[in-house]
């Protein structure tokens, strides 16, 4: 299993490409501002077909570049819960972003929720709902390669904020006492922002700090 990150636009948001093998199909992840060049580099790179855009949340950050895809007939996934926020991603928070530019919106063509698996080629993950960052936060763990795509619940040396619309903190921190409970502690964790690739166990006492 292979994981390939990059970070782009005004906040510093994470995108990945997610694959089993070169020559296979691949995921990919939170298409930020200024991705889709570079996706489209590291796909080709590894001889990847792109099965599906997976929105971890529906920030304009993580989806804003979802268009470029759809355009393409690539499936956008997202879980329940901020697919408002997918179909007109720029005008919800502008506050956040300084006033984005109007982005044309997606409408996903599935939308997963606790409990869901989805596949990649061999690989195989469960989506965990855990609101608080935003209603739709959704973590998907492979559990055989114990990685996982986590968004903006956890970092490695923090949490994602609550303070933005329809955040609730009092969510959080049930979601991060579910991750902290449930994965093991060599989990590789993938954020939507800073270091990636770093394990459950290094991330938590940080993570403590914000419970």
């Amino acid at each position: 299993m292979k994981i390939l990150g990059g970070t782009f636009g005004p906040v510093a948001t994470n995108s990945y490409v997610v694959f089993a093998h070169d020559g296979g199909p691949a995921l990919v992840v939170d298409p930020a501002a200024g991705s889709h060049d570079w996706l489209a580099h590291t796909l080709a790179a590894h001889d990847l077909t792109a099965e599906a855009v997976w929105a971890t949340h529906g920030h304009w950050d993580h989806v804003v570049e979802a268009y470029r895809w759809a355009d393409k007939g690539i499936p956008i996934w997202a879980g329940t819960g901020d697919e408002e926020w997918l179909a007109a991603p720029a005008p919800f928070n502008p506050a956040l972003f300084g006033n984005p530019p109007v982005t044309p919106g997606v409408i996903p063509a599935r939308i997963l929720g606790d409990g869901d698996r989805f596949s990649v080629g061999t690989l195989d993950f469960v989506v965990m709902h855990t609101p608080g960052h935003s209603p739709g936060c959704h973590v998907a763990v492979e559990e055989t390669h114990g990685e996982a795509i986590v968004g903006d619940l956890i970092f490695a040396q923090g949490i994602g904020r609550t303070d933005f619309p329809r955040s609730s903190h009092t969510d959080m921190i049930s979601s991060l006492h579910r991750v902290i409970d449930e994965l093991p502690p060599a989990t590789r964790i993938y954020p939507g922002h800073g270091p990636w690739g770093v394990t459950m166990e290094e991330a938590t006492p940080w993570t403590r700090m914000f419970m």
